[in-house]
Order: structure tokens, then C-alpha cells, then sequence
């Protein structure tokens, strides 16, 4: 084998080598990446069930404030309205709670995610040390 043979199967196995590293370095940050879109899903699912709970205490408010201008009542000697506000208020709750639910869903989905990449990451980089002390050896092997 020639030397220049031998310093080709050396820049191939290296090149195969530094292939794998610049893989598992864009693994490494695509998982960063979908962690923080995680947190940002909690965030906004946070965001979104504050303004469930905000809808529900506005009809609650103008249900009230209907009740007691049609002269009905609007206290607590007024069963039909309180009954009609407590249920508005449990499915202002409900939707919070759901938006919460979906948010900590995605999140973890966003999380799994990240353990799948960053695991695609090392196993891309231990593929490309040995395919590149493989070709390496072949080299010298030759």
C-alpha cells in the first residue's frame, strides 16, 4: 500500500469520525431545541386555562348582573341562578383543567422526543468511531 493509500484511509476514517461527532452535536441540540418547545407548550396551555377560568367568571358575572336587573334575584336566595353559576363555573374549570392536560401532554411528548434524539445522537457517533477506526485499520491493514 502506498502512502498516499494510507493517508486516504486515515482522512476517510477521520472524515467518518467527525461526521459522527457533528451528528451527535445537532442530536444534542434538537433535543435542547424540543425541550424548550415543551416548556413553551406548558406556558401557553397555562396561558389558554387562565383564559378558560376568566370566560367562565365573565358569564358568571353577566349572569348575575342579567338576574338581578330582571329582578329575580341574584343572591344566594336565588337557587336557579346559583345552580346556573356553579355549573358555568365547574365547566370554566373543567376547560382549564383540560387546557392544563394538554399542555403537560405535549410536553411530555416533547421530552420523549429529546431521549429518542439524543439517543439517535450517540449511537450515530459510536457508529462513525467504529466505522472510522474500521476503515482505518483496514488502511493499515493494507
Amino acid at each position: 500500500m502506498s502512502g498516499l493509500e494510507l493517508i486516504g484511509a486515515l482522512v476517510s476514517g477521520l472524515g467518518t469520525i467527525a461526521s459522527g461527532v457533528a451528528a451527535n452535536r445537532a442530536a444534542q441540540q434538537d433535543a435542547l431545541n424540543m425541550e424548550a418547545q415543551g416548556k413553551e407548550e406548558i406556558a401557553a396551555s397555562q396561558r389558554d386555562a387562565l383564559t378558560k377560568r376568566r370566560e367562565a367568571a365573565l358569564v358568571n358575572s353577566r349572569a348575575q348582573a342579567i338576574a338581578a336587573a330582571s329582578g329575580g334575584g341574584a343572591g344566594e336566595d336565588a337557587p336557579t341562578i346559583v345552580k346556573l353559576m356553579s355549573q358555568t363555573a365547574g365547566e370554566g374549570e373543567y376547560n382549564a383543567q383540560s387546557m392544563l392536560f394538554g399542555g403537560k401532554s405535549r410536553q411530555q411528548g416533547m421530552i420523549q422526543g429529546a431521549k429518542s434524539r439524543r439517543a439517535e445522537g450517540k449511537a450515530s457517533l459510536l457508529g462513525s468511531v467504529f466505522g472510522g477506526f474500521g476503515t482505518i485499520a483496514k488502511g493499515l491493514a493494507q
